[in-house]
């Protein structure tokens, strides 16, 4: 049976959105337990609060430094459920981990098309920017250590977008990366790929991008 390793990374946005995600893990993982008896069921809550806006690439080196001892020692595999940011977290480790043994990725409300839109944490971070003049700072060399200038992708400056993106422009193989059909090919491991989200979301804007890339 494999084992389950849930990813919970999400922007500092309210107190509120920290509670509910603790609430919500928690509930997954009983629900987990409940359900599949003795599965082996692990919750990394890392990079968390100000620590998730830590450039992403640095977040995928923690997490595969946490995930890869657990993975050796899961002879059937392991299922990724990973929320949020936590999603694109887990899209660049299973495109540059090799020898992974991720069976099912699971990827909960994550931007996997980028984000684009006046949100709460949005203005919480960047209370003097809106969507439309965030491309300022996002990209440029200093924006692109904010792990949101990541992923922020502006459908109005794609040429900037793809230029400076150094994460989600790289997975998304739009920009020239030399490592680029070894991540395919490290990421087409995992057995299935499952998508969730929906459009009352508040935070992921365009809702659309969690299900689509």
């Amino acid at each position: 049976m494999p084992s389950i390793l849930i990813f919970c990374v999400h922007i500092p946005s309210a107190i509120k959105a920290t509670k509910f995600r603790t609430i919500l893990v928690k509930l997954r993982f009983k629900k987990i337990q409940n359900s599949h008896p003795g599965t082996n069921v692990t919750v990394l809550d890392m990079f968390d609060r100000s620590a998730s806006l830590q450039p992403l690439w640095k977040q995928v080196e923690g997490f595969t430094e946490a995930i890869y001892p657990i993975m050796q020692n899961a002879a059937d595999g392991v299922h990724l459920i990973c929320y949020s940011q936590g999603g694109l977290v887990c899209r660049g480790i299973l495109s540059t981990l090799p020898d992974h043994n991720v069976h099912s990725f699971i990827s909960l409300s994550s931007p996997q098309a980028g984000q684009y839109g006046d949100t709460e944490y949005l203005k919480y971070l960047f209370p003097q920017f809106v969507k439309s003049n965030l491309y300022h700072v996002c990209y440029t060399a200093v924006g692109q250590k904010i792990s949101i200038c990541n992923y922020w992708n502006d459908p109005h400056h794609r040429d900037m977008y793809i230029n400076s993106s150094d994460y989600l422009a790289l997975l998304d193989n739009e920009k020239a990366n030399p490592n680029s059909t070894a991540w395919k090919q490290n990421f087409l491991r995992i057995k299935k790929l499952v998508l969730i989200g929906g459009a009352d979301d508040g935070v992921i804007t365009p809702w659309q991008s969690r299900l689509v890339n």
